[in-house]
């Protein structure tokens, strides 16, 4: 049995058994898949059909926008860490930005948030927890996939 790391006792997620986080499969996520990939090929067709650098520096410019203000102030600062304090509206729109990256909603994004943040401070975890394999399979996996835990810990 591991002992539970000192961080961990006030954590957001708790497992009854600590090796419940490598316990588990990856299993293909269609419905995920289809968007993921939906959206790759509309960006790659049409992006190519369509090309013109207005365009193009619109897309950076939107790509930095969501990405810096909306997922890493919005959604992971804000919502997940609450390491600043800002006006709710401020907040709610930083979130909402932060929905545009695509990887999950607010409530999902947290969830898999905290269950890898606690999972990665124990001394093993299941290798999609931890970006654990090679690059183009963990790519895969999150892009395309769900690690199903045999005990997942309560919602």
């Amino acid at each position: 049995m591991i002992a539970l790391p000192t961080s961990l006792e006030a954590h957001r997620v708790a497992v009854a058994d600590l090796d419940a986080v490598c316990a588990g499969h990856v299993r293909y996520a269609p419905i995920k898949s289809v968007w993921f990939l939906g959206m790759l090929a509309g960006v790659l067709i049409g992006g190519s059909l369509t090309f013109s650098f207005s365009a193009f520096i619109l897309f950076f410019v939107s790509t930095a926008v969501v990405l810096l203000l909306g997922h890493s102030l919005g959604s992971h600062r804000k919502l997940v860490h609450n390491s600043y304090q800002c006006p709710k509206w401020l907040e709610y729109a930083l979130v909402y930005c932060g929905v545009q990256v695509g990887i999950a909603g607010p409530i999902g994004l947290l969830r898999q948030h905290e269950l890898r943040d606690y999972a990665q401070r124990l001394p093993r975890c299941h290798a999609y927890l931890r970006h654990g394999s090679s690059m183009g399979r963990d790519a895969w996996w999150q892009l395309n996939c769900d690690l199903v835990l045999l005990t997942p810990p309560p919602s």
